[in-house]
């Protein structure tokens, strides 16, 4: 009987098959081994961080659980929510990442073991923030701007303040105000003054490369 419930593998071991004594008698490795059982639920995920985000993430174990999501590995499709368990003792001098452990109850069965998942921990929750499309987001000499579109359609630079930036939105900490118009594609065609129209999301001729991210105005 197996210590824990898991899924059991294809069988190692059929009739007939020559086998030795080993004192590792059971081990993933090992020859001798009838049979591999992995536990999925839960089930633990290992990845890695930019050691210069860690201070962020024990900063927010000290005030409570962290929860960890396990996203496929476009980072499309949220696969489960579980917690983070562990941070490793030590960075990668090479990569400059340290590992973590998230705990995952996985009762879909959608995280199993050895695929590959992205994980995005969650240090903190910002209520009512201001989010505009990536795209809206320009850098210049003088830092990052949007342009801003007037009541008379004309545009003009404003700058802004980015927070964070999370799966193509950026959180605004200041620079706009709630129910202003930004242009989220053309900008390389723009210059302060230049009027624009409003353009259609079903036309693709009318916006390069549309996207329910993305669609905006256009010169």
């Amino acid at each position: 009987m197996a210590p824990f419930d898991g899924v059991a593998g294809i069988r190692l071991l059929d009739v007939g098959n020559i086998i030795h004594s080993s004192t590792s008698r059971g081990s993933p490795s090992e020859p001798n081994a009838l049979v591999v059982i992995n536990q999925v639920q839960p089930i633990s995920v290992m990845f890695t961080l930019a050691a210069a985000d860690i201070p962020e993430v024990q900063e927010a174990l000290a005030k409570g659980s962290v929860k960890a999501i396990a996203l496929s590995v476009d980072g499309k499709t949220e696969l489960d929510t579980g917690t983070l368990a562990a941070i490793d003792n030590q960075a990668n001098t090479a990569s400059g990442t340290i590992g973590l452990k998230a705990i995952f109850p996985n009762p879909d069965r959608k995280l199993w073991p050895g695929m590959f998942v992205n994980v995005r921990v969650v240090t903190q929750m910002q209520e009512n923030g201001l989010t505009v499309p990536l795209d809206a987001v320009q850098q210049g000499p003088q830092g990052q701007y949007v342009f801003v579109v007037g009541p008379d359609h004309k545009v003009a630079t404003q700058p802004v303040s980015v927070r964070e930036t999370l799966t193509g939105e950026a959180l605004i900490d200041n620079g706009l105000s709630a129910g202003q118009t930004v242009v989220v594609r053309g900008q390389y065609r723009l210059t302060p003054g230049t009027v624009v129209s409003l353009a259609d999301p079903n036309n693709p001729a009318a916006v390069p490369n549309p996207s329910t991210a993305s669609a905006g105005l256009l010169p």
